[in-house]
């Protein structure tokens, strides 16, 4: 771990912290148990933690959150050996619309949607502290990971071993995700791309809905680095935000992890459709032709999935990089998800009534979609079979629709047709389904 990035995880090194109303069961912060009841909030403080000299700082959070519960985290830094005042990042949830919170200055201290700033001054120490919420006597949010990275001031930025590395991301092309949600697509598709090379076989649109900053596109941009993080955990992958240089990619590449990290686009790029600054995953690096190259998943860089694997000359990307990366970890084999599952469905027809509509059923009860299921949200879908194999299920060729009479109308062919329906809630939760029609 680099030295200005440092991970609160496992019983242990939570225990250095305060415990007010939560207690560390099983490797996890969870609220206090009282009389078969859990208590409404807490609070976990972690003891000062020092850092080289820095200017700029982010927090990191893996966290269980069933509905009714939530958690925050905060943070404060040392400067001129005075304690700023805590500063928070915006309570988090699947089931909440999260909203980080609006600029706002005080001091030296600049806070940004998703990072601290500070402005000609500079701190040592930095502390930690999560709040627990919940409304529902019977659940507890359960926080597995705390962490914190600094941006170092006065270092010159380490290149490390230079490394020849391929790592077999899966690559997602924002042009064939939902419509809908494309603004923060790109950032949802680095992060499959990172977890579906481990057997995950998520869709993009599943974490799209959890990482989302819903304050968004108002003044901000709705793709949360932090959120993003804990989106990942939600399904199992520690998950983490960190300030670094060439030799962290590198290391991670070495190591057999790829890291989602934000570039800046070119002006050739911006013209061909892509933001000011977009999200891609590094799968390695590689000497091309004699040159030093970049290999990334750009999920802007084609409209096809696999033209979306591209290279970078390494001093183009040292440019463009904002020295701002995700890194991430397998889960383990007896790791369950934090939060999100899946839900099989079965698809039955309405009848005469409604003529090519389906709805859901869940253990026999019938699951309605409101009329305004995509208009708050949520993303539904169908795939038919394709000529060829895929390699994970978002390879797959999807068409996007609005629920119709509480179901999705499915048409009928000449041929009977296998569709794969697929329901994707605001909070991430999917119904899945096939139907032969």
């Amino acid at each position: 771990m680099e030295r200005n990035t440092v991970l609160l995880r496992e019983t242990e090194a939570f225990m250095r912290g305060e415990l007010d109303n939560v207690t560390v069961s099983q490797n996890s912060i969870v609220l206090d148990l009282v009389q078969g009841s859990y208590v409404p909030f807490g609070c976990y403080t972690s003891a000062p933690i020092s850092m080289p000299v820095f200017d700029a700082l982010r927090v990191s959070w893996n966290a269980a959150s069933p509905r009714g519960t939530a958690v925050e985290a905060q943070a404060r830094v040392l400067v001129d050996g005075n304690w700023t005042p805590w500063v928070g990042f915006g309570k988090w949830s699947p089931y909440l619309h999260r909203e980080s919170p609006a600029y706002q200055e005080r001091g030296p201290v600049q806070r940004w949607p998703a990072h601290l700033q500070l402005d000609s001054k500079y701190a040592t120490q930095a502390q930690l502290r999560i709040y627990l919420y919940s409304k529902d006597e019977k659940a507890t949010p359960a926080v597995t990971l705390l962490g914190v990275s600094t941006h170092v001031v006065d270092v010159i930025p380490a290149r490390g071993r230079p490394v020849n590395a391929r790592l077999h991301l899966m690559p997602y092309a924002a042009a064939r995700r939902t419509p809908a949600l494309r603004p923060w697509m790109d950032l949802a598709n680095c992060l499959a791309s990172l977890t579906n090379r481990w057997g995950a076989d998520l869709l993009p649109e599943e974490f799209a809905q959890v990482l989302r900053d819903w304050r968004a596109p108002d003044d901000c941009d709705p793709r949360n680095l932090g959120f993003a993080a804990a989106a990942a955990a939600q399904w199992g992958f520690p998950a983490w935000v960190a300030y670094g240089d060439l030799a962290l990619l590198r290391a991670e590449a070495r190591a057999g992890c790829g890291a989602v990290v934000g570039l800046q686009s070119s002006p050739e790029q911006i013209a061909a459709g892509a933001p000011e600054r977009r999200f891609a995953a590094v799968r390695g690096f590689a000497s091309i032709d004699g040159s030093p190259k970049v290999l990334l998943c750009d999920p802007w860089a084609s409209g096809n999935d696999f033209d979306c694997e591209t290279d970078m000359p390494l001093d183009d990307f040292m440019v463009a990089w904002d020295n701002l990366a995700l890194l991430m970890r397998q889960r383990k084999n007896n790791t369950s998800p934090l939060g999100r599952t899946r839900c099989s469905v079965w698809l039955r027809p309405v009848g005469t009534d409604a003529p090519g509509v389906y709805h859901m059923y869940i253990n026999g009860e019938e699951h309605l979609l409101a009329d305004d299921f995509c208009a708050r949200g949520g993303v539904l879908a169908y795939s038919l079979p394709d000529a060829q194999p895929h390699a994970t299920t978002a390879h797959r060729q999807f068409t996007y629709v609005e629920p119709a009479q509480g179901g999705i109308l499915l048409e009928r062919g000449d041929t009977p047709r296998k569709y794969t329906v697929y329901a994707i809630d605001s909070a991430g939760g999917m119904l899945v389904g096939d139907v032969t029609v």
